[in-house]
This record gives C-alpha cells, structure tokens and sequence, in this order.
C-alpha cells in the first residue's frame, strides 16, 4: 500500500495523494467527512495529513505531529469502508 524508500523509511504521501485525487471526483459527497465540526472527520485524517492537493499543498497543513499517522491508515480505510457501506448499499425493506 506504501512505497518504501532506500533506507527503508515507509512513504505513505503517493497512496493519500491518489485518494485524495479520487475524492475530488466527487467533492460533494466528501464534503461532509471534510468538515472539521463532522464527527466522522477523524476518519480521514491520516489520509488527508500525507496528502496534497492540487496545488502540492497538503490539506491540514504540514504533517508535524501526524508523521506517523500512515500507520493509521489501513484502519481508517476499513473505516471509511463501513462509513460509506449504508449510503452505497441501502437497505432494502
């Protein structure tokens, strides 16, 4: 899921750049998960601490405190996957 560097150092930044890519095909519908005030916004932020945006900014701002944060990321993806799950696949009565 991450590229390793020559000296072993994980790099997470093409992964979250690329999902990062992906959400703004449809920023409408991730508006909310990027609303600081949502509940379920910690669900993206080790994503969105090593992503960029278009302009190679990243989204929170510099990954100070969260350079570890990509070990977090396999456990938001499940998350987000269970997020999204009732809102792709409703129940049907």
């Amino acid at each position: 899921m991450h590229r390793r560097e020559v000296n072993g150092d994980i790099d997470p930044r093409p992964w979250c750049q690329g999902f990062y890519a992906a959400m703004q095909l449809r920023p409408s519908a991730w508006a909310p998960l990027l609303d600081a005030g949502n509940v379920n916004h910690g669900l993206l932020l080790p994503i969105l601490l090593h992503g960029r945006d278009d302009q190679s900014r990243p989204p929170l701002g510099s990954p100070q405190g969260g350079r570890n944060a990509y070990a977090e990321i396999p456990a938001a993806v499940e998350a987000l996957r269970q997020y999204w799950m009732p809102i792709r696949y409703p129940r049907t009565r």
